[in-house]
């Protein structure tokens, strides 16, 4: 986005002025220029800026003046200020007042650039973020009236209101499959709010993967009586707690569960195993079905948005966001997410987890 940035730097001072522009030619931001503050608040009154460079030290109206009315007016604002090395105190009170950062006078090309990239840089980063946000906000909108739509198809599907043709039976087995898809979407979005807005900050505690994690995701009626009729296996050893956060982990085996329903081939079985790992406890996740590439899971699997393309998938839709959710969460977690597959027979997904 560095071609649509626009930059207003602030200095009573034409040398400084006229340096930073030599420094900057080359780059793509659009640039103004104002010789004091005063002449700054007007631009700012009819004109919006994504970064703002000002001196500390003008004549009438000051920098730190100019800082306080435009983080008053605009809080989300980003100012980077000029200082001297006889306003060091200055500085800090600016940093202290929400000045983004500064650059030392006299400063060298370097300096500027950087400051200003590295603004720039978290201009873009908060723009992805509001992105995140807003998608979160519109999947939470779905999510009730998704969970409506396929609560009255099953009933329907069920028989409730009378027996059902054949043909009737696969246009309701449509709707529910896109509405399973539409829910995997929704949920995908939320997970990857939660997971990018909070940087996934969470204090490890122990955990008992079966009791807390494994059995409350297996025992989702959904999966139980998934459409594909596929039967659901689970072995748990007995293991020590593992180091972790339950609502992540849930997020983990459920993606993962819901993948092998998605994928598995009908009438199959899934089986789910919990025991002892090299690093601590393993989990894994194994259906039999079209399987994976090699090559897609050495380059592709676990990247954001990406969907494979798969002999014996045909039709069925994914966000392109869960394995890269589970490998997100894993990695936080300090373990390891691991497949391995046999094209057109099997896939078995590996967590593997620190003890507590």
């Amino acid at each position: 986005m560095d071609e649509s940035v626009r930059l207003l730097i602030v200095d009573d001072e034409d040398i400084v002025i006229r340096s930073c522009r030599s420094i900057l030619r080359h780059s793509p931001y659009q640039i103004e220029t104002a010789s004091s503050a005063e002449e700054a608040l007007e631009k700012l009154s009819h004109e919006r800026y994504d970064v703002i460079v000002t001196d500390l030290k003008m004549p009438g109206l000051g920098g730190m003046e100019l800082l306080r009315r435009i983080k008053e007016k605009t809080p989300a604002q980003l100012v980077i200020v000029f200082t001297g090395y006889a306003t060091v105190e200055t500085t800090r009170e600016s940093l202290k007042m929400g000045a983004f950062d500064y650059i030392p006078k006299p400063f060298t090309a370097g300096e500027l650039r950087d400051v200003i990239a590295n603004a720039v840089k978290s201009l873009d980063n908060s723009k992805e973020t509001q992105m995140v946000d807003l998608m979160a906000i519109v999947a939470h909108e779905f999510k009730s009236p998704i969970a409506t739509v396929q609560t009255t198809v099953q009933t329907l599907y069920g028989g409730y209101f009378g027996e059902l043709t054949p043909e009737q039976q696969k246009g309701l087995e449509t709707i529910i499959r896109n509405c399973e898809y539409l829910e995997d979407v929704i949920r995908c979005y939320i997970d990857l709010s939660k997971m990018e807005l909070n940087n996934l900050a969470f204090e490890p505690a122990p955990v008992d993967l079966v009791k807390d994690v494994v059995i409350p995701v297996v025992d989702t009626p959904e999966y139980q009586a998934n459409l594909k009729k596929m039967s659901i296996v689970s072995q748990y050893d007995d293991v020590p707690a593992v180091a972790g956060d339950v609502n992540l982990l849930k997020i983990v085996v459920n993606n993962l569960v819901n993948n092998a329903i998605k994928y598995g081939k009908g009438g199959s079985t899934i089986r789910i195993t919990v025991g002892r790992g090299e690093r601590g406890v393993a989990l894994t996740v194994y259906n039999e079905g079209p399987g994976i590439d090699p090559r897609d899971i050495e380059n592709r699997l676990f990247k954001r948005f990406e969907r494979l393309k798969q002999a014996g998938t045909e039709g069925v839709k994914g966000s392109g966001l869960g394995l890269y959710i589970c490998k997100q969460i894993i990695d936080k977690h300090g373990g390891s997410i691991a497949v391995r597959s046999a094209p057109g027979e099997f896939v078995e997904f590996r967590v593997d987890l620190r003890l507590a």
